[in-house]
């Protein structure tokens, strides 16, 4: 049986390499094709376990850190790559607890936290575990989250590309043709070299009004593509409003406030981009809980939900 808690323990030994024998390693270790390994690494990626370059086909681990979770709750969080040897943890006084699996989904590895009163509690337990205490990292990548703008421009698609276009108002990509005509603006995915997939935005240069309001023929500006991640492409080009971020207040908050704790809900049409589902984990040390069509990030405080919102330009609505 896989254990996704010694395979991040080989991760962190190993500390980097490249992406093609990672997969080629997960799949040897849980007897599964590439495809559910992808999206498994996709997942211990949001947990903060290993940075991974998915174009550039490179990975590396992240240090194994201990964080305060966001509150005054004296809970702190293992993050990072980390020893395999939960009870080794147990003994040492925290709580590790493994991750229930989603159906036919790999298993996650597990949640450590240490519950203390005195700050030297927390400190002996990081020197035991030889992991480094930092301030609260949810609320440190809440605050680092910057608002999408786009890329440097970049070469467009060759036009005989099989090229899809992000319908916003059905968060579905549809097939577009890039040759005929000037293409629609917004999110584009194709192919490079035939296999493997890009994502791009076109976008518009801003209209200028004419001096005096005199009728002008000039021809249209040119459009500029610009490389972008699929996921923060999708927020870019979707209306505020189109599946919005809900965030519902724990039954125990009683009131919505700024510290309030609550559940974190994103449609899956429109996924959190790296950074903001990063921020949205630290708060817990739990990923997301995936439903058909949404995923759940629990414990996750009203401000940073808020913030998260607002860098990607998107409603937040609350209950």
């Amino acid at each position: 049986m896989f254990d996704p808690d010694r395979f991040i323990s080989w991760m962190a030994d190993q500390g980097s390499g490249t992406l093609r024998a990672l997969i080629r390693d997960a799949s040897w270790a849980s007897g599964c094709e590439s495809r559910p390994v992808t999206q498994w690494l996709s997942r211990i990626e949001a947990l903060g376990a290993v940075t991974i370059d998915w174009h550039g086909g490179q990975w590396n681990t992240n240090p194994c850190e201990i964080t305060d979770l966001p509150g005054n709750t004296q809970t702190a969080v293992l993050t990072g790559a980390r020893p395999a040897n939960l009870d080794f943890y147990r003994e040492h006084g925290a709580a590790a607890m493994p991750q229930q699996p989603e159906e036919s989904q790999l298993p996650l590895p597990a949640t450590v936290w240490l519950q203390y009163t005195e700050h030297t509690r927390l400190h002996e337990f990081a020197a035991a575990v030889s992991a480094t205490v930092i301030p609260c990292a949810a609320e440190l990548s809440a605050r680092s989250l910057s608002p999408f703008t786009p890329g440097p421009a970049t070469a467009p698609p060759a036009r005989d590309s099989v090229a899809e276009w992000l319908d916003p108002l059905t968060g579905r990509f549809r097939s577009a043709d890039l040759t005929r005509g000037r293409p629609v603006p917004g999110l584009y995915r194709y192919t490079l070299f035939g296999r493997q997939d890009r994502y791009a935005l076109l976008l518009e240069p801003p209209r200028q009004a004419a001096p005096g309001h005199q009728r002008t023929f000039a021809p249209p500006a040119e459009q500029t593509w610009h490389n972008v991640d699929r996921r923060a492409g999708i927020h870019h080009v979707l209306r505020p409003s189109a599946f919005p971020l809900r965030w519902k207040a724990d039954q125990s908050t009683g009131h919505l406030r700024r510290s309030a704790l609550g559940r974190l809900t994103v449609d899956r049409r429109a996924p959190l981009p790296l950074p903001q589902e990063r921020t949205a984990v630290l708060c817990t040390g739990l990923a997301s809980l995936r439903t058909a069509d949404a995923e759940h990030y629990d414990g996750v405080p009203f401000h940073i939900a808020d913030r998260i919102a607002r860098t990607l330009h998107r409603s937040l609505e609350t209950a």
